[in-house]
């Protein structure tokens, strides 16, 4: 097979596998491109070439995964103010007297 033929069919491979959002791994390029994975660990250009993009697809997650947790974060703390203001609502309605916040 031609290192053209082969960058092409490893390319499509990690497209599609990227577009399915599954796990990029040798073994998931050679089934899905049909090339024998021992072609893909001898061929130190295919192996980079997953290996750059399985790196990518970390980052990819990790900043995913900051905006996350800081979207998280944020409904919490307007969670927790909502809370405040109803308990302090409802301590004016029975009469307590205020407590000092948590």
């Amino acid at each position: 097979m031609s290192p053209e033929l082969l960058d092409d069919r490893i390319e499509m491979a990690l497209r599609e596998l990227a577009g399915q959002g599954a796990r990029i791994s040798i073994v998931a390029v050679a089934a899905l491109a049909g090339i024998p994975r021992s072609s893909l660990y001898r061929n130190a250009q295919a192996r980079e070439l997953i290996n750059q993009r399985i790196a990518e697809t970390r980052l990819h997650a990790e900043t995913n995964l900051v905006s996350e947790v800081h979207r998280l974060r944020v409904q919490l703390e307007a969670l927790a103010a909502r809370v405040r203001t109803q308990e302090e609502r409802l301590r004016r309605l029975e009469g307590r007297p205020h407590t000092t916040p948590r």
